[in-house]
């Protein structure tokens, strides 16, 4: 019993990175994973075969296996792989820090269906090894498949409102800001005095921590350790050749985009018809100093003007001054 459970166990693991994987690769097809920037959702029917049918083939393929080897045994309960897998995808999600941007309806009733649906499977399909492939030889069956894929078309066609999106995305921002500015505000302004520079750094802070949270600076620094190869580490991912601190990634971090608006400032004084007076391009120039990437500027960029427009709203500071005709 020992090793079907820890089968199961390896199984969810497997099903987690697998089903993440998936759905990286299905942007073109409509599926939505969690994120700081929102997306409307206008295929749902994509997202609910991924998110709630994989995990039923999965288990089918895998029972497949073990019958097939004859390690039958190990079929024994199978739909508990399925519901490991979800239990480590909700603590994967609160270690992370990405509770609040979760749509908590909507994964209650993913999460049901597939706990249901893998009993059901697992019940009427799976545990009887002649019954592991499913039967096409009566109309019916032909009848309901054709039911279901109507069903799935029409229901890949509705667009859902994105307002509950921004609410969840806003309230993560919010929380994750003010802890922040808790954490490391005075390290922050000790290093910029201009507030769009600041709001810059958080967004790049938090842009940063949550596509790097504990659990994965923790596995880098040990990785450092073990290589002592330059790195970037810490919540502001800097590169460095030694271990720093969180704090320490914070204040080389703000210094290193300090350094790059002091230097797009020159180069604007010199030529100011270049940017037009747009905080936006310089904003950009400055982000793009830090990392490189049209992907990662443009979000940056965007999760700046989000926490300027929720954070600074009296701000008094600008990148550049307004070119005067």
């Amino acid at each position: 019993m020992f090793f079907v459970n820890a089968s199961q166990l390896i199984l969810a693991v497997i099903l987690f990175f697998l089903v993440n994987w998936i759905g990286k690769h299905s942007y073109s097809m409509g599926y939505v994973q969690i994120s700081l920037f929102i997306e409307n959702e206008d295929s749902p029917g994509i997202n609910f075969l991924i998110r709630v049918l994989s995990p039923i083939v999965f288990i089918i393929i895998a029972a497949s296996g073990f019958y097939y080897i004859g390690a039958d045994k190990f079929v024994h309960n199978i739909y508990f792989v399925n519901i490991y897998y979800l239990i480590f995808r909700l603590s994967f999600g609160i270690i992370t820090g990405r509770a609040l941007l979760i749509n908590w309806y909507k994964q209650v009733v993913y999460w049901l269906c597939i706990c249901v649906l893998s009993y059901i499977v697992y019940d009427k399909i799976i545990r009887i090894k002649q019954n592991i492939l499913p039967d096409f030889s009566t109309l019916s069956n032909e009848l309901w498949i054709i039911i279901i894929v109507f069903i799935f078309q029409v229901i890949n066609k509705i667009n859902f409102s994105q307002s509950s999106s921004v609410k969840r995305r806003d309230a993560y921002l919010i929380k994750r800001y003010t802890d922040l500015r808790i954490s490391y505000g005075s390290s922050v302004r000790q290093i910029i005095k201009n507030e769009v520079v600041e709001a810059i750094c958080y967004a790049i802070i938090i842009y940063e921590s949550f596509n790097r949270p504990m659990l994965v600076r923790i596995i880098e620094n040990v990785k450092f350790f073990a290589t002592k190869k330059p790195h970037t580490l810490g919540i502001m991912q800097v590169n460095s050749n030694k271990m720093i601190s969180d704090r320490q990634s914070v204040q080389m971090g703000c210094e290193k985009v300090n350094a790059a608006f002091v230097r797009f400032k020159e180069h604007y004084e010199k030529d100011t018809s270049l940017y037009y007076g747009q905080d936006i391009y310089a904003c950009r120039e400055i982000i793009a100093d830090y990392n490189t990437g049209e992907k990662y500027q443009n979000e940056v960029a965007d999760l700046t003007q989000t926490i300027l427009n929720i954070f600074y709203t009296h701000r008094k500071d600008v990148l550049v001054a307004p070119t005067v005709e």
